[in-house]
């Protein structure tokens, strides 16, 4: 038994020694080259160009040579246990623990999804060979673990132990007992005469080490490829050996696991991923002594040394050079970078281009430019598409592939492909998902996955009723029937196609809404040239399917083979065998092909799936929702991998799976800061109970720390991919659209390549009026028709801006429009059946009308006002709209705050914004509002809360306990109230009706709980609802109505202000009241907290202005009211305690013993013995207090009304560099319906104690 151990950087050969080894060996020994499935295809690629095949050498990875090594031994693996089952196992092995008080039990049977977390946890357990003993042993001799870690594993030992009793009664194996079954049986294996490669690895479990030992034992040599620096694990410089000096005892750093975790030199290293492998491997030597152990090590010299090391125990007893060769590195720079990265290197002052930096403003702009940078080599150095590799990062560049499809660039995407949008699973999820109350909608979604077979179940119905007067023919009666006919009588028989468009609409016409529309007359009415007939056929075939489809759907209780059974049948009716397991053919297209391998492979998966389950579960009694919740777990779990259709296409991969070899050129992308390095989540198990485990010599995944310290090594292999060059390009802006930085790891590139520049994208891609010469000189710069378009049509609204004002740029533009129109290329007319206009938008685009005048303000604003009003004008103005811009809100005056031009555009001139038809904040705010204080709704909180025992219901408990959804829909679809009809009515025209609906009712009953929750712990109940206010204001008064009395309740004012009498209107959302004292309540559609700095700058604060308003609405002091508070509305994930109440409390109440314990638990604000915890201490205010900032509110408000009535909208307050640029800036956003703030110069720097102190301190 042999171990070489193969050491070198990346780039230096290593491949190319495996390659030429296995020539050296391949006639006389048999050969197995284990490496990840991602690079199986590339590695048989690599030698079939070497050898013309793959003869006698098998290419596999651990599992599939688990497979084939059972073979030999002539086990059966027929009982293998898939990812895609393990779900049922895990809820039973739940439910069988129901009645034992474990959380994660509890958080399986409330939350289906979360098996997946604890599957997790088990399988790692299990790879790194902690056995249901072995964890047993830990917990009953480490005697004092926190109790968090001992609680966690108490409860994963104990669904680990009932999951492995029910699948050993299940007689399954699953992956990971395969290969402890191997490792087993192994020894009755004979591997005498083989040799094995393993390359490509980059960790293994412990489970995997266990596995390479027994190959090692068993086998003639196993050759182990690392990639590393070969220095590391010498005590000498091996550049010495390389340069042929004869060196006395050499030896070898041997180090253990303990060594790895504990020696910062180690795990703190660049290469800590490989020195985990040579630790791991070094465990394996301790315990086999007799192993043969030799080293190879790649060292650069002037070229490149292999250099041979055979090694006892820690001596080296031998060392020579085997060869010499050049690596695989072209370039200057980029195989300076490669032998350098990892060392005390010093700066490459003449460096070449084979290391290039891009930088652009926007990911889609980066990817424009890499399109365009590969274009260029494609013309300029004849480099072919398969010579070129593209590695991300980010997921989100996946969405950008269709760029390169613009380019004319074939991009294989290799990663393992999520079967979600398969279209079978679509129809099924879909099928299983479906809602009667939204027939019309659901039963389209499902036609459109074109698998309901339903165009020729139409055309046979209409057959049987033309030859034989009977529509409700079987298909096999049909043809048993059509088969007896004269073959003239058929052939002479025309039916009219219908197609899933044609039924979208004729469903739409008429109106449907559910299935039992289809029954009625007037559903067979002609229409679009459909007569009665075929109307009424098409109905029977309609409902036909929706029974099929209704079968498998039951609210009661029902043995699983029932589903299964239902869901086959449904499969058959629609024929989907003949759709998708169709027998090879020919094809018009690889794309063709390439989906009709797909379809293949995801229909016998799910095939499997469903008669695996219905085997093992067939008698076992789920609820519809729970056995549809584990299907879906089930088929998310149903991957498949694509190899390229096409040989000359170019790979692009994520940096963590790729092993792209033999590429001229690599371009890595989306090099920020954000994704490199990328700290990886923690899991169930996290960093501490990691850490528990090592000191107990039980290693498990690599902490999160330790993930941290090797993202610099996939960095490190990314950019050493490349043969000739490597292209590194990051964007300025991430996916959330805020500003980005490049990775810290390309300064460490830029301090290796100091000669380096950054290339800006191409001009030709962005529109910029300092550009015009450029486009004129160079538009055979332009690539592609799109390039084309994008810029013409900028070049022709600037146009249309600037037409009027005759200056050098108009005469630029027309220049630039008429050398466009003469270039024209790359666009088609299109047929259009109306004739339509083009008018400048405000907004940056084109707006297309039939017949419809679209007005445009530009110039109006921009040039005829200027945003200057002389005294005449704003007479005139007054005169004219005095009544109604007497009337104030918080939105108006918050309008002016965020910028005075936006009121000076909406309150002023009253341009409207260009409205969009979308589900946006605004309709589900009142939506929400309307919900949350019905009457009936109000009722159940309060009933509901008072039936809570907190101390023993989870939060999400609550839900379950009083069907908080049925009361919602109770309400929603019965409600009469206008903003609920109205959203409702909206939402039906919506493509997405049945989603959206259901997350607002999700969102709904999250918020209810929520409420039922605050509600059982403070005692105060909603009392007043969407209360409206109007304080009156005049010289040095402000009053408002009582609520109850309709007695005027008056307030002097701190001095006299200098505005006419005016009105201050709003609307409260919410009262609690609780004996004496109020709660007031503001719903806000996301977070949103009182911020003091703002309310010192002058700044209106809401609640505050609420404050003011309930006390004088109800006769109140401050010392009555407990707090005024924003909450923002539920949303899905997140957890229910992060949406407490946000705001300012009153610390006199709030103290109180009752609540001075549950204070945290409603609201954001801690409290200590010592009273209000010091960071939270600007957030509660006794009542003298807050009597103070409500009176300082309220002189906010009144300045901001003087200055809007100045008339004088300037910018003084704002940072701006261009005053006529931000004028318009205003109107573009506006009119697009985007955030016209601007941004506020003056900052407040004191500390939120000292602000507070000083505000209190005014008089």
């Amino acid at each position: 038994m042999q171990l070489d151990l193969l050491i070198s950087p990346s780039g230096f050969g290593k491949t190319d020694f495996i390659l030429n080894d296995i020539d050296k060996n391949r006639k006389n020994s048999k050969i197995i080259v284990l490496t990840p499935e991602q690079n199986s295809y590339n590695f048989e690629k690599l030698l079939c160009e070497k050898f013309g095949g793959t003869f006698n050498i098998d290419v596999m990875n651990f599992s599939s040579l688990t497979k084939k090594l059972y073979k030999k031994l002539g086990i059966d693996t027929s009982n293998s246990l898939g990812d895609d089952i393990k779900p049922f196992y895990f809820y039973k092995a739940a439910l069988n623990l129901k009645n034992s008080d474990n959380f994660l039990v509890r958080r399986i049977l409330q939350d289906s999804s979360f098996i997946e977390v604890v599957q997790d946890i088990i399988r790692e357990l299990k790879q790194y060979r902690i056995t249901i003993n072995r964890l047993e042993d830990y917990l009953e001799n480490n005697k004092n673990p926190e109790e968090a870690h001992k609680n966690k594993l108490e409860a994963v030992l104990e669904i680990y132990l009932e999951y492995t009793k029910l699948v050993k009664k299940s007689f399954l194996m699953d992956k990971e007992d395969y290969i402890d079954e191997f490792l087993l049986y192994s020894k009755y294996l004979d591997l005498s005469n083989y040799i094995f490669y393993i390359d490509a690895f980059y960790n293994f479990s412990l489970q995997e080490y266990s596995y390479i030992e027994k190959l090692i034992q068993l086998s003639k040599r196993v050759v182990f490829s690392v990639i590393a620096d070969a220095n590391r694990y010498f005590n000498v410089d091996l550049k010495q050996v390389a340069e042929g000096y004869e060196i006395e005892n050499i030896k070898y750093n041997k180090f253990y696991l303990a060594d790895l975790h504990g020696d910062n030199k180690y795990k703190l290293d660049m290469f800590r991923k490989s020195h985990e492998v040579v630790a791991n491997l070094n465990e394996i030597l301790r315990k086999n002594s007799n192993i043969d152990f030799n080293i190879i090590a790649m060292v650069k010299n002037k070229n490149i040394n292999t250099l041979y090391f055979k090694i006892k125990e820690d001596t080296v007893i031998n060392s020579k050079i085997i060869n010499t060769h050049i690596g695989r590195f072209k370039g200057v720079s980029n195989e300076y970078l490669a032998n350098n990265y990892y060392k005390a290197f010093k700066s490459l002052k003449e460096s070449d281009d084979s290391i290039k930096i891009i930088r652009a403003k926007n990911k889609e702009l980066e990817v424009k430019q890499v399109a365009r940078e590969i274009l260029k080599l494609k013309s300029e150095k004849n480099i072919l598409e398969n010579d070129i590799a593209i590695l991300y990062r980010d997921n989100t560049y996946e969405n950008y592939i269709n760029i390169f499809n613009d380019y004319g660039l074939v991009i294989h995407l290799d990663k393992d492909e999520n079967v979600s949008h398969h279209r079978l699973i679509k129809f099924l999820t879909l099928s299983l998902n479906f809602d009667p109350k939204n027939f019309k909608d659901s039963i389209i979604k499902i036609l459109k996955t074109r698998l309901t077979n339903i165009e020729k179940i139409y055309k046979q119905k209409m057959l049987s009723v033309i030859l034989f007067n009977d529509s409700k023919l079987s298909k096999s009666e049909f043809d048993k029937r059509v088969k007896l006919l004269d073959k003239e009588k058929i052939s002479g028989v025309i039916i009219k196609d219908i197609s899933i468009y044609d039924i979208d609409n004729i469903l739409t016409r008429k109106l449907i809404t559910k299935l039992e529309d289809l029954k009625i007359d007037y559903f067979t009415e002609p229409v679009f040239d459909f007569s009665t007939e075929q109307l009424f056929v098409l109905a029977e075939a309609l409902t036909e399917l929706t029974e099929k489809i209704q079968a498998i759907i039951n609210e009661k209780n029902k043995k699983i083979t029932a589903y299964i059974k239902q869901i086959e049948q449904l499969f058959s009716y629609c024929d989907i065998k003949m759709t998708l397991d169709k027998e090879d053919g020919e094809y018009d297209n690889i794309e063709e092909l390439k989906i009709d391998s797909i379809d293949r492979q995801v229909y016998k998966k799910t095939l499997t799936l469903l008669d695996n389950i219905n085997n093992n579960f067939k008698n076992e009694v789920l609820s519809y929702n729970k056995f549809v919740d584990l299907l879906t777990i089930g088929l998310s779990k149903i991957k498949y991998r694509s190899i390229p259709e096409i040989n000359n296409s170019i790979i692009m991969s994520t940096m963590d799976l790729a092993k792209v070899e033999n590429k001229k050129v690599v371009f890595v992308i989306g090099f920020n800061k954000e994704v490199l390095p990328k700290s990886k989540k923690s899991g169930l198990l996290d960093d501490n109970d990691k850490e528990y485990f090592i000191t107990k010599e039980l290693y498990i995944s690599p902490t999160v720390k330790a993930s941290l310290i090797d993202e610099e090594f996939v960095a490190y292999i990314a950019l050493t991919r490349a043969k000739e060059c490597t292209y590194i390009s990051y964007s300025s802006i991430d996916k959330s659209f805020k500003e980005s930085f490049a990775s810290t790891y390309l300064n460490v590139v830029k301090s290796m390549l100091v000669n380096i520049s950054e290339k800006e994208t191409d001009k030709i891609l962005e529109f910029n009026i300092n550009n015009y010469s450029y486009y004129l000189e160079n538009i055979n710069e332009i690539y592609t028709a799109q390039e084309f378009n994008y810029l013409f049509v900028k070049i022709y609204r600037r146009y249309q801006e600037v037409k009027g004002s005759e200056t050098k740029e108009v005469s630029l533009l027309s220049q630039l429009i008429t050398f466009f129109i003469n270039n024209y290329i790359g666009l088609r007319e299109q047929e259009t059946k109306i004739e339509t206009e083009v008018y400048s938008e405000l907004n940056d685009r084109i707006y297309f009308s039939n017949n419809n005048v679209v007005r445009n303000y530009l110039p109006m604003i921009i040039k005829d006002y200027k945003f200057k009003l002389s005294e005449e004008n704003i007479s005139k103005f007054l005169e004219l709209h005095g009544d109604k811009f007497s009337n104030f809100s918080i939105s108006k005056i918050s309008d002016f705050e965020k910028n005075p031009y936006l009121f000076f555009i909406k309150r002023m001139l009253g341009v409207k914004e260009d409205s969009k038809v979308e589900l946006d904040n605004l309709v589900t705010g009142r939506f929400f509002h309307a919900v949350l204080a019905d009457e009936k709704i109000i009722n159940f909180i309060k009933n509901s809360a008072n039936k809570v025992d907190l101390e023993y219901l989870e939060d999400m408990e609550i839900i379950e306990l009083f069907n908080i959804q049925e009361k919602i829909e109770s309400v929603v679809y019965n409600s009469t109230n206008k903003d609920i009809l109205e959203t409702l009515q909206f939402i039906k025209i919506l493509n997405t009706y049945s989603y959206n609906l259901k997350i607002l009712i999700r969102r709904l009953v999250l918020a209810v709980a929520i409420e039922i929750k605050y509600v059982a712990l403070t005692k105060y109940e909603p009392k007043f609802l969407e209360k409206k206010f109007e304080l009156v204001i005049s010289e040095d008064k402000i009053s408002c109505k009582e609520l109850e009395t309709g007695n005027v309740i008056t307030k002097k004012l701190e001095r006299i202000y200098n505005v006419p009498t005016l009105k201050f209107t709003g609307t409260i959302d919410r009262i609690d009241v609780l004996n004496k004292n109020i709660l007031v309540i503001d719903y806000k559609s996301s977070e949103t907290n009182f911020k003091l700095d703002m309310l010192e700058l002058g700044f209106v604060s809401q609640v505050l202005t609420y404050a003011l308003a309930s006390e004088m609405l109800l006769n109140k002091k401050s010392d009555d009211i407990f707090g005024v508070f924003y909450r923002e509305i539920a949303k899905i994930g997140k957890e229910l305690s992060k949406f407490r109440l946000r705001g300012i409390a009153n610390s006199d109440l709030v103290n109180l013993s009752e609540f001075k314990e549950i204070t945290s638990d409603i609201m954001y604000l801690r409290i200590t013995k010592k009273g209000i915890h010091g960071s939270d201490i600007h957030k509660a205010y006794n009542s003298r207090e807050l009597s103070i900032i409500t009176a300082k509110n309220l002189d906010n408000i009144m300045v901001a009304l003087e200055k809007i009535y100045t008339f004088e909208y300037v910018l003084d307050d704002y940072e701006v560099s261009d005053n006529y640029m931000s004028e318009k800036q205003t109107l573009y956003n506006y009119s697009s319906n985007t955030d016209t703030r601007l941004e506020y110069k003056h900052k407040v720097d004191i500390s939120k104690k000292e602000l507070r102190k000083k505000i209190l301190e005014r008089k």
